[in-house]
């Protein structure tokens, strides 16, 4: 709007012209493209932090292997020479165990490596729309025992107790043989039971019960389920490979005893990269698809997800899809099978309560820019290169490899699950000056891990160097690091320690605020 004064000779108001334009279109144009373009920035940010948290999740459990096939030819190469291991063991049976145990940890790995490629795949294929849903008959019955089944290890290894439970409503309608694709209910319900035990292990009380049910009327379930993105599609069992049994609505539940959601973090559930809060994938693992991929494949079923949660008393993640009775069940003997599962139970301890924070029981073992052998840091041939060396890992699989690697090479190792244990190592050092520590105030003296006596000065420990983890429960490695340089500083910590930076993040960015932190870049004279 403009507006302009009309005078007379005397300057006396006479009138106001003025002019009205609608701009309407124009401003609901601009903020379109705002819209549009915080959009853009958002799925940009999205995508990265994608790509760090894939790199990291792929990275991670790579390194680990190239350790553990390195571990197998150093042992076999040796048991072959007949030369004896740094700690004097030369039998079979001690050669034996460690290859095993080395075998096992590849297969953890290259096991968790596939889940995330099974998902970008599936993500890819979804995005194309090459992700065909395909009926047969089978016993939904038999299809959830086997999931159960394929998770039996890894709950006996983490303490969960894993319940399978038919609902009253399954029985009424008397269910058995349906048509359905089993491929993708497995694939829905590995990615709920795959989350659900990352959750639940370290909690007080562990136990996972999937349920089964089924209806006429989805109404009737009484859940509430996220409504679907394209409500108006048409019924996917009205296709020619369904036949003409009756139509049913198939209910499956998975309801864990873990940490449980509040509504903040409900609502960013099942949408593409996202997670329950940034540090989500740090604490129990995962690439922020899983949920997305469930909510996409019950869809395409005919169904809808939907999750119940309290904060601190565990979730019910459930589902439903659409099937039709099979009146002439052909039975495909392969559709309703197990996929192998790997058995960690013989590299997976018990876990102490900090050990129980990791983010999950799968290797993360990566060194920033690039990764040494133990050889490299240590020569077994020359004892005036063996080292002490401070882990500083929260996750148990990469301790061991960690320090299984640089015992071989006649190094010794001290153990930290966090940033806060790895200041108290220090302060049982020789590097560590208690008095100049009473007399300068930090924040390092309000941590409760440090508090106490550091020992005898003969008999406290000679660190040499340490590998830091960077991404880490309690204290994380970017702070234990400008902690231990800001009290090297100020004297408290009498010698410069190297700390080369353990992880699979590798953007310029990263390695730039690593470094500026105080890390060093990893080579053979670190």
């Amino acid at each position: 709007m403009s507006a302009y004064p009309e005078k007379d000779e005397h300057g006396i108001l006479k009138s106001i012209f003025g002019c009205i334009t609608d701009i309407s279109q124009q401003k609901w144009a601009e903020d379109f493209q705002k819209q549009r373009r915080d959009e853009a920035v958002e799925l940009k940010r999205q995508q990265e932090n994608f790509i760090d948290i894939t790199s990291h999740e792929m990275r991670n459990p790579l390194s680990a292997i190239l350790q553990c096939a390195d571990e197998i030819a150093s042992s076999l190469n040796r048991h072959k020479t007949g030369d004896a291991a740094p700690d004097g063991s030369t039998t079979w049976d001690t050669l034996v165990d460690s290859c095993m145990e080395a075998a096992n940890t590849i297969a953890l790995c290259a096991s968790h490596q596939k889940r995330i490629v099974d998902d970008i795949l599936t993500l890819s294929k979804l995005d194309s729309n090459l992700l065909l849903v395909t009926p047969i008959d089978v016993q939904p019955v038999v299809v959830v025992r086997n999931v159960l089944k394929m998770f039996e290890s890894e709950l006996n290894s983490n303490d969960i107790k894993g319940q399978f439970q038919v609902d009253q409503s399954y029985k009424d309608l008397a269910v058995d043989w349906v048509k359905l694709d089993p491929s993708r209910l497995r694939q829905v319900l590995i990615n709920l039971m795959t989350n659900a035990i990352k959750f639940t292990q370290g909690r007080p009380s562990r136990s996972i019960v999937i349920s089964l049910g089924a209806s006429k009327d989805v109404a009737s379930v009484g859940m509430a389920y996220i409504p679907a993105r394209y409500p108006d599609q048409e019924d996917v069992t009205d296709g020619a490979d369904w036949a003409d049994g009756e139509k049913l609505n198939l209910h499956v539940a998975v309801t864990d005893t873990g940490p449980g959601l509040d509504d903040d973090e409900k609502k960013i559930l099942f949408q593409r990269f996202s997670q329950v809060s940034p540090r989500t994938h740090v604490q129990y693992g995962g690439s922020g698809l899983g949920l997305f991929i469930c909510r996409t494949l019950t869809e395409k079923q005919g169904g809808q997800i939907g999750v119940e949660s309290q904060k601190g008393e565990g979730s019910t993640f459930a589902f439903y899809i659409k099937v039709r009775r099979a009146n002439n069940p052909q039975p495909d003997p392969s559709a309703a099978m197990p996929t192998p599962q790997i058995n960690p139970a013989k590299l997976l301890m018990p876990m102490s309560p900090t050990q129980q924070l990791t983010r999950s029981p799968v290797p993360s073992i990566g060194i920033l820019q690039s990764v040494p052998s133990a050889t490299m840091l240590a020569s077994s041939n020359d004892a005036a290169r063996m080292l002490d060396v401070l882990i500083v890992e929260d996750n148990l699989v990469n301790q061991k490899v960690l320090q299984r690697q640089l015992q071989l090479s006649g190094n010794k190792t001290h153990v930290a699950n966090h940033g806060g244990e790895a200041l108290q190592a220090l302060r049982q050092s020789r590097f560590w000056d208690e008095e100049k520590a009473a007399v300068v105030k930090g924040s390092l003296l309000s941590w409760s891990c440090c508090s106490g006596s550091s020992g005898d000065k003969e008999n406290r420990r000679n660190i040499s160097v340490i590998l830091m983890d960077l991404e880490m429960p309690i204290m994380d490695g970017m702070t234990c690091t400008s902690e231990i340089r800001r009290l090297e500083s100020e004297g408290i910590i009498t010698q410069h320690i190297p700390i080369i930076a353990v992880t699979a993040y590798a953007r310029p960015e990263q390695i730039e605020n690593a470094k500026a932190a105080g890390v060093v870049s990893p080579s053979p004279d670190a």
